[in-house]
């Protein structure tokens, strides 16, 4: 655009945005610590007007992403490309950023290892976490979401309805049985120490096997 140009932009350069950098080295650090695979997972960051959201962009290598591969994605439900393609949890973005209307928002979603295989194993992840203070003085683990398919509409509204408890605040971060974790944070980093949280406990549990625990006759049994 020269200096003379006075033609409107529809659609928003990433670096307007200061939060894209972080999300980009946060999808960075995810593929390091094995969170994800190559081009899994997914992050997007919410305007600070709230006139939409930038979202990584479909079938992007995570372990060098930068601002430029996010999508614009208004309010108004239409998506402002620029020739890329969303992620195809587009919806469960939409979904997720919607239910907040005010202030910075990041919605992180990763695949980190102990907490699929906590999942996996049947763990509550609400019920697993509770016991740790070093997650529950900080981080609100919210009901874990049923295996539904990547990408689907279904997962995207057990989401949604996940993050928006009947009772009580929304939770920072919920499980997604066989898939993986959504996380919620003021900032990208913020959300990702939501899930690196629960990602340590979940580590230690599995790690600690079953646990032993005295019976009435003051024998001693495990259980998982």
């Amino acid at each position: 655009m020269t200096q003379t140009d006075t033609t409107p932009l529809t659609t928003p350069f990433p670096f307007e945005n200061p939060r894209l950098a972080d999300a980009a080295t946060v999808m960075r650090k995810a593929y390091e610590l094995g969170w994800i695979s190559t081009r899994d997972g997914n992050v997007s960051v919410a305007m600070s007007d709230r006139r939409g959201f930038l979202i990584s962009a479909s079938g992007v290598v995570k372990h060098s992403l930068a601002p430029s591969q996010f999508v614009f994605v208004p309010t108004d439900g239409s998506t402002e490309s620029g020739g890329r393609r969303p992620s195809g949890e587009l919806e469960l973005h939409r979904r997720v950023q919607a239910l907040v209307t005010s202030g910075p928002l990041t919605v992180l979603h990763l695949h980190p290892t102990h907490i699929v295989a906590a999942l996996y194993a049947g763990h509550r992840l609400s019920t697993l976490s509770g016991g740790f203070p070093e997650v529950t003085r900080y981080t609100r683990v919210g009901a874990d979401v049923p295996a539904l398919p990547a990408t689907s509409e279904e997962l995207a509204i057990a989401c949604e309805a996940a993050f928006r408890p009947a009772l009580g605040p929304m939770p920072h971060v919920v499980g997604l049985d066989r898939h993986g974790v959504v996380a919620v944070g003021r900032s990208p980093w913020e959300a990702f120490e939501h899930v690196e949280r629960l990602e340590h406990i979940c580590r230690i549990v599995l790690t600690a096997g079953p646990i032993p625990v005295p019976t009435p006759e003051g024998e001693r049994h495990d259980v998982a």
